[in-house]
């Protein structure tokens, strides 16, 4: 089961992304969908946005670009966002919905 951090490598209209899911494990699981926050090397000094080290890689989580996709354009997991970075973005997404 797709599970809220998981991060995936999705396929967003033939080109293939890190991202990670932030829908909650109870949506995920019966839903054909999730919400999902691109992962991105761009590097932009906003507050929506949480830097990270991927797979040997600096990158941010842009959670100012939230999208919701089918979970067939899921490809493979690829991590799971370290439980240190939770809050941080659990706490700006609570803003942003706020």
């Amino acid at each position: 089961m797709v599970k809220r951090f998981d991060v995936y490598m999705c396929d967003q209209n033939g080109v293939q992304k890190p991202c990670l899911i932030i829908s909650p494990d109870e949506m995920n699981e019966v839903l054909p969908y999730v919400m999902i926050a691109p992962i991105t090397t761009a590097s932009y000094q906003f507050p929506t946005r949480v830097i990270i080290g991927l797979k040997g890689k600096r990158g941010q989580i842009a959670l100012d670009m939230i999208t919701t996709i089918d979970k067939t354009e899921l490809i493979r997991k690829i991590g799971i966002l370290p439980v240190a970075s939770h809050p941080e973005i659990l706490g700006i997404l609570g803003k942003i919905f706020s």
